[in-house]
């Protein structure tokens, strides 16, 4: 039987809070990386190139993270020999980079199209239109469900447990093992990520109300 305190029970259960913020933070980064190619291709009007970037975006997130987890893990550690972290931070940039990227595509797409023809007949090319016009306003609507994106990316960083990733559900999991009440245990476990949820749920809000009042200003 677990006689361990309270501190004790807490400290052991937040020695996996470092690993689930690296997962939520890189995850999130690399995805924001490939997403930026993908959603540039996915409103290409090369067809080809577009429907390639649809399929990418459409089975990432149509099949569950933890199925996406385990077909990394236990496809591809056996001839790379992967450990469970980077198999779970490749997983989970995968289907950050396919969110992502219809984030930034819906920021595209509702650039209005006067606005890039304005831009053309003062002579600018189209690389220029993009990089100046386009992709500053995209980022600004992008942005807020990108940021509530983060949410849901943390609570699916929980997942990588399942393939012996450390983070909080693991050590809760390797306490309740060891006898201590699973009740007690898991709700440990959620006061930790409500600590870094509803900071980054507030931060999220944040940037949603700057931007609309941005769009209000203008």
């Amino acid at each position: 039987m677990n006689n361990l305190s309270l501190g004790d029970l807490f400290t052991n259960i937040g020695a996996g809070l470092g690993i689930t913020i690296i997962l939520t933070v890189v995850s999130f980064v690399v995805g924001a990386i490939v997403a930026v190619p993908l959603a540039l291709s996915r409103t290409s009007k090369f067809l080809p190139l577009r429907w390639l970037a649809v399929g990418i975006i459409d089975i990432c997130r149509g099949v569950p993270p933890l199925v996406w987890l385990l077909i990394i893990y236990y496809g591809i550690s056996p001839i790379l020999a992967l450990e469970p972290l980077p198999a779970a931070l490749i997983g989970l940039s995968l289907i950050s980079a396919a969110y992502l990227a219809e984030n930034f595509r819906a920021g595209i797409d509702n650039v209005s199209r006067g606005q890039r023809e304005a831009a053309a007949a003062l002579g600018l090319t189209p690389t220029n239109q993009f990089w100046r016009i386009v992709a500053p306003q995209a980022v600004n609507i992008a942005l807020p469900p990108s940021a509530s994106y983060a949410v849901s990316l943390l609570k699916d960083s929980a997942k990588a447990s399942i393939i012996g990733v450390a983070d909080i559900i693991f050590m809760a999991q390797l306490e309740v093992s060891r006898g201590a009440s699973a009740v007690f245990v898991f709700s440990i476990a959620a006061v930790l990520y409500l600590i870094v949820g509803i900071p980054l749920s507030y931060f999220s809000r944040f940037v949603d109300a700057k931007v609309r009042s941005k769009v209000v200003t203008v």
